[in-house]
């Protein structure tokens, strides 16, 4: 009965959270500052089949790139502190306790690997009529750093309400081919992301294929004049990673816009982006926000916008360096010591801040799932069991990524050196979990 009761006092402490601390954040459009009262977010069914987890890959995917390290330590820290709590209240063996402990942390980084790899869609962008949703900046596994195929990089732009992009690989063209001819220069655009002499990177945009070793090695001023000698936009992505080059010179060299907002890096520095945006306004230059998508979850939190034409192409319509507005469903978050000391409790915060009835409710039911379970002896068995149906996941992972590294080749690194490594030892770790465990109990009662 004392699980019982504590899963009733946290059903009424996430209702009550939920109705005293719920302020949802609005859509804005980055530009101006405004509220866009035209636009609206949609959320997938399957958020409310699956918001426990969902709600935690919407947070984990969302966060400042600077936050990432001291969050995963806090959180590591609480699930450390709640697991050693749990087994000296259950009078574990030492044996046991550190298996327990060790385990909480492989559930742990399981958590955060299956919002990495599992493609859950995000919130879509619902547009006014005469509004086209475009992204300047992504990539497939034709880039070395990336863990999808064509066509998840499509399904994904279409889940969230883009109506085109632009394929940007890391220097080079080669995967614009693996896209269905359908959506060829409908949908998906040819694009690079390419590195110059100057060690920095910018955006190629054009309306046509082109040859990535004619922009190889070249100074940032000379590839921008090829570039527009051959009919194609530059963009310069990510400034802020490298802050090299001022403003003033990326425009005189002839760069056509900017990236204000990177879901890759989101620790741009407010003062700066004004900064740029105020440049880009006054020099009559594009401005984009960008998913920068790498495959790493489905989710995205930004969208470039501007009024659509329908009997011109996105690439001709952005030539004539339109006024976009990048809108973006973000609130700033609190990056004090604090936060990081008490990270848990502060997504759910704002979790509760931002989450509507339907979400609330069934985080709730699924709470109370989990509540009745642990109250009955079927925990035990249902643990030995899901054990197993984790490393079955990861050993399908595991196959399937092999599959996919050994078909990009050298193209690809990111899988064979991480994604490829990680699911064999969680596989292992997972099957190996019961007999540990069985281990460990059978010391106990000695």
């Amino acid at each position: 009965m004392k699980i019982i009761n504590w899963t009733l006092l946290f059903l009424c402490f996430i209702a009550l959270s939920s109705f005293f601390f719920y302020n949802p954040m609005p859509l804005f459009d980055l530009v101006t500052g405004a509220r866009t009262i035209d636009f609206s977010i949609k959320w997938p069914v399957i958020r409310i089949i699956t918001e426990p987890f969902y709600a935690f890959s919407f947070y984990a995917l969302t966060m400042n790139r600077d936050f990432y390290r001291p969050a995963v330590i806090s959180w590591a820290s609480w699930t450390l502190a709640a697991a050693f709590l749990y087994c000296m209240l259950s009078g574990k063996s030492l044996f046991q306790t550190a298996v327990k402990l060790f385990y909480s942390l492989i559930i742990l980084v399981t958590l955060f690997v299956f919002v990495a790899l599992v493609p859950l869609p995000g919130p879509s962008l619902v547009k006014p009529e005469g509004y086209a949703a475009f992204d300047a900046h992504s990539h497939t596994v034709s880039s070395h750093d990336n863990i999808s195929t064509a066509r998840s990089n499509l399904k994904f732009h279409l889940s969230q309400g883009f109506d085109s992009f632009f394929i940007t690989e890391h220097n080079n063209t080669v995967s614009f081919m693996n896209f269905p001819e359908s959506a060829k220069f409908k949908t998906v655009f040819p694009g690079m992301q390419i590195q110059t002499k100057d060690k920095i990177s910018v955006l190629i945009l054009s309306d046509k294929e082109f040859n990535a070793a004619d922009y190889k090695d070249l100074r940032l001023e000379d590839l921008i004049k090829k570039a527009h000698r051959d009919d194609k936009l530059v963009i310069m992505p990510h400034w802020w990673k490298w802050h090299k080059f001022s403003f003033k010179q990326l425009a005189d060299m002839g760069i056509d816009g900017f990236e204000i907002y990177n879901c890759g890096y989101r620790n741009f520095d407010p003062q700066e982006q004004k900064n740029m945006i105020a440049f880009a306004v006054k020099e009559k230059l594009l401005m984009v926000g960008s998913t920068d998508w790498h495959g790493w979850g489905y989710m995205t939190d930004v969208w470039t916008v501007f009024p659509k034409d329908e009997e011109t192409s996105l690439y001709r319509q952005l030539a004539a360096k339109p006024r976009t507005s990048v809108i973006v469903y973000r609130q700033e978050q609190d990056g004090s010591l604090p936060r990081f000391i008490f990270e848990p409790f502060a997504a759910f915060y704002y979790y509760v801040q931002n989450a509507d009835l339907y979400a609330v409710l069934s985080f709730m039911i699924w709470i109370a799932i989990i509540g009745v379970v642990a109250a009955n002896t079927v925990l035990s068995r249902l643990c030995g069991r899901l054990s197993f149906a984790l490393a079955a996941v990861f050993a399908v992972l595991l196959i399937y990524f092999t599959l996919l590294a050994l078909a990009y080749g050298d193209l690809n690194k990111i899988i064979k050196s991480s994604v490829i490594p990680v699911s064999a030892v969680l596989c292992a770790l997972w099957f190996a979990y019961a007999p540990i465990n069985k281990l460990a109990i059978k010391f106990s009662k000695k």
